[in-house]
């Protein structure tokens, strides 16, 4: 077998490798992109984390609320029994005695509205995260399950790669320096293509017609020929 025959083997084998290389180096990008987790699952844990920090700070208003009128409570009764008990007599302190009062209940039916205002807010905010964490629940589970896979997946395309990688180091050795340079100068200006299997008439790669004189050199011949339309290394299995 003469050299340029055992180069277009050497080269037809390295663009399958190469080939495959690409491939499986796609899909672990994709893989890594996925182990992220989806779009939806994030958005999701952010819905519920938000949810979550509402309903603590309704809560603690609501809280808050319920003390302040509790605390106002006790001193509307102070104020009450001081005006009963006959202590104050001036009619301006007694005046002011009473609007003081007034004031003080009308303030403590504002926060009593708001209390229960924050208590309808409570129970609906405790009603949505309660729908969601069951929902996230959910997908937190089918996301674990989604990821083993993706790991696992992940684990022998890594180990693909690394073999295809030796392989290709010996396919390597089989060619020449010059066609070597050749094939990786085509690779980087052909869009990782250096090689077109030719399809009966026509160019695997840029699917144009080849002529007859080219053809029967590619298919006889032991020079290395290049598609004339895209300059693709141009080789057949037979």
């Amino acid at each position: 077998m003469g050299k340029n025959v055992e180069a277009k083997y050497a080269l037809l084998k390295m663009h399958e490798i190469d080939s495959m290389y690409d491939r499986i180096r796609r899909r672990l990008l994709l893989l890594r992109k996925e182990s992220e987790g989806s779009t939806d699952l994030i958005a999701l844990r952010e819905k519920v984390q938000t949810i979550d920090e509402e309903l603590h700070a309704a809560r603690t208003e609501q809280q808050d609320l319920e003390l302040e009128s509790r605390t106002l409570t006790e001193r509307i009764r102070e104020s009450e029994q001081n005006l009963m008990s006959g202590e104050v007599s001036n009619p301006r302190e007694l005046e002011a005695l009473q609007s003081s009062i007034d004031s003080m209940k009308s303030l403590r039916t504002e926060l009593e509205d708001k209390s229960v205002e924050r208590l309808v807010m409570v129970d609906s905010l405790q009603g949505s995260l309660q729908e969601k964490r069951a929902t996230l629940e959910e997908q937190e589970q089918l996301w674990s399950e989604r990821k083993a896979a993706i790991e696992a997946e992940t684990d022998r395309r890594k180990k693909e790669y690394v073999y295809l990688k030796r392989a290709r180091e010996k396919v390597s050795e089989q060619l020449s320096e010059d066609n070597l340079e050749l094939y990786e100068h085509l690779r980087r200006r052909k869009n990782g293509v250096a090689v077109a299997r030719l399809e009966e008439e026509v160019c695997g790669a840029c699917h144009t017609q080849v002529a007859v004189g080219i053809l029967n050199n590619v298919r006889y011949s032991d020079e290395l020929l290049n598609c004339p339309s895209c300059g693709r290394i141009l080789l057949t299995e037979e």
